[in-house]
């Protein structure tokens, strides 16, 4: 008996142990010296190696995002999946629970699906979960000051707002999603939110069976959608602030927006540009450019989107957009036409 109260003792100080360090390291991370240290010096260095990309024709800089990425990505742990089936039985009323990650990349947060059987009418039932935690609001943190510092070179005035921490984050992208979908614009169904943990929070949406615009062939029906949900989101004097194919969902011959950052609302019209780059960039890498335009076209006036590439570097440079030089050297003919 006294061996089993040493090693529950042993387990809880190593437990605090853990939590002391990890919150030490959240502090170091969160100081504006750190912070600024070493984005500039990620920044620097993601310069140098697209220029040796472009002189070379290598991907050193893809392959050093994709690590970085890899080595900070968080993971879908045993205590965790305990922790939702739990809230799912008493807030769901949901038997037989299902969980596994969600497919596309992800970084910032954990997205999974829940899928089990509702006790009450016996069917089987999905649903799309985000987790969200302290170190997703650092890492939001840390591309924010990558993609102000990008705007500040271009001097567009545009800037990207930080969260106060996890729940601040979960919190704005609960209110985001409701504000689109108030809007009409196609986005799932935001169902709750709830504090899993001393760090995790998540939030519960309707899960929309359907494929990822970054893994399928893109149509022009669907470059049409995307346009024109973005016409409506702007119009409804909101910005996006993510747009890209991994934030894209099509179901049912319908287009669907997820996910949404946090900017400046008093730099709208600056947004709305980037918004529009954001999107002809990211749907260039699966469709023809000067069709991607013609679309563009029927809902944005044409020097509205020719001013939107001021901030095309800004948009090539985020690391879910990875377009080949000629693509580049086409849309920037486009936006820059000879006089």
């Amino acid at each position: 008996m006294s061996e089993l109260i040493e090693k529950i003792k042993t387990k809880r100080m190593i437990d605090r142990a853990g939590r002391l360090i990890k919150r030490s390291y959240y502090i170091v991370l969160n100081n504006v010296l750190v912070e600024w240290s070493i984005t500039t010096l990620i920044a620097a260095v993601l310069v140098i190696l697209s220029v040796i990309d472009k002189i070379f024709h290598t991907r050193y800089k893809r392959a050093l995002i994709s690590r970085i990425r890899e080595i900070s990505r968080d993971d879908l742990n045993r205590l965790r999946k305990t922790q939702i089936k739990y809230i799912f039985r008493k807030k769901y009323g949901i038997g037989r629970i299902k969980i596994r990650l969600a497919e596309g990349s992800y970084w910032l947060s954990i997205p999974c699906v829940v899928k089990g059987i509702d006790r009450r009418t016996g069917e089987e039932k999905k649903f799309l979960v985000k987790i969200i935690n302290e170190m997703s609001a650092i890492k939001h943190k840390y591309m924010m000051q990558m993609r102000n510092l990008g705007m500040a070179v271009v001097g567009t005035g545009l800037k990207f707002n930080g969260y106060e921490d996890a729940r601040d984050m979960m919190m704005f992208e609960r209110g985001c999603l409701k504000k689109l979908r108030k809007s009409s614009v196609n986005t799932p169904k935001v169902l709750g939110s709830y504090r899993l943990n001393e760090e995790d929070h998540i939030l519960v949406m309707e899960y929309i069976e359907g494929e990822l615009l970054s893994d399928m062939v893109i149509t022009a029906d669907q470059v049409d959608q995307i346009f024109r949900m973005l016409k409506t989101v702007h119009d409804s004097r909101f910005v996006h602030g993510d747009i890209k194919l991994d934030n894209m969902i099509y179901s049912q011959g319908k287009v669907y927006f997820i996910d949404c950052l946090k900017i400046d609302e008093t730099a709208f019209d600056a947004g709305k540009k980037y918004d529009l780059v954001c999107a002809i960039s990211s749907i260039a890498e699966k469709y023809p450019v000067k069709k991607i335009l013609e679309i563009a076209e029927r809902y944005y006036p044409k020097d509205e989107i020719r001013e939107a590439g001021r901030l095309l570097y800004v948009a090539i440079f985020k690391p879910d957009i990875d377009l080949p030089e000629e693509k580049v050297e086409e849309l920037r003919s486009y936006f820059e036409p000879a006089p």
